[in-house]
């Protein structure tokens, strides 16, 4: 059952309960859509074709200078665990939707060991166009400390909370293509972040959300702004009509 709760809210709890759905909510129906497979959630945000969605994965799979300097990077830091952040399998995804996309300017919230970031940066490079703008409040380590150094001439960094970052930093943007949330996981700030970026996405821009299990934000903005979403395991993602 999708059982997270937002603080006070109708369905109790509270604020960071975490929960893994199994099944949409009835009141969720028509909203949401669940799949275990890249290439369909790839494929609802982009209409993209497997093939294509294939083409990015392999490339991503088989790029062995960026995984021998992940690999090098996480041996500097003493072999250092990722972290919680966003696993391959997920960045995979992340880089897909951006060699799709080919984006101008993608923004995201929560850095933590940089292994989204560095995918989306991968996917830039390649694209040979693009710049990443992340917010990050760091716990006493170095953000981003795993971003092999040849892809940061394409990444932006603010130290800081997004409460406080991420409304000046989207208005001297102006217009983003991608939106990724991965910073604190509260019903609140969740939900805050996805109405504040959503307003400087351009049409068919896509915004993404990790541990959108942990509480109704995702759903409910869903819902509100009248688009679907889509779920990935603990991401979810939808498209700006």
């Amino acid at each position: 059952m999708f059982n997270g709760g937002r603080r006070g809210g109708r369905f109790g709890g509270p604020r960071y309960r975490f929960r893994w759905f199994s099944a949409i909510p009835e009141a969720y129906i028509g909203v949401l859509e669940a799949t275990s497979n890249l290439e369909d959630f790839v494929k609802n945000l982009t209409y993209t074709d497997a093939t294509e969605i294939n083409e990015y994965t392999a490339e991503i799979m088989s790029n062995s200078e960026f995984h021998e300097h992940l690999g090098e990077n996480r041996s500097n830091f003493g072999g250092r665990y990722y972290g919680v952040g966003i696993d391959a399998m997920l960045g995979t995804m992340v880089y897909a939707l951006c060699r799709k996309l080919n984006p101008v300017t993608v923004v995201e919230t929560g850095v933590s060991s940089g292994v989204s970031s560095a995918f989306i940066l991968c996917a830039l490079e390649e694209n040979k166009h693009g710049e990443l703008y992340s917010i990050d409040l760091p716990w006493g380590e170095q953000s981003g400390w795993i971003i092999p150094g040849y892809l940061r001439h394409r990444w932006h960094l603010e130290l800081g909370s997004s409460s406080e970052k991420l409304p000046s930093l989207l208005e001297n943007l102006g217009v983003i293509d991608i939106f990724l949330h991965d910073s604190e996981h509260s019903y609140e700030n969740m939900l805050w972040e996805y109405q504040t970026a959503w307003v400087y996405l351009k049409d068919r821009g896509i915004l993404l959300s990790h541990n959108v299990e942990q509480n109704y934000a995702f759903p409910d903005f869903c819902q509100s702004a009248g688009v679907k979403g889509f779920l990935l395991n603990n991401m979810g993602g939808t498209v700006k009509a």
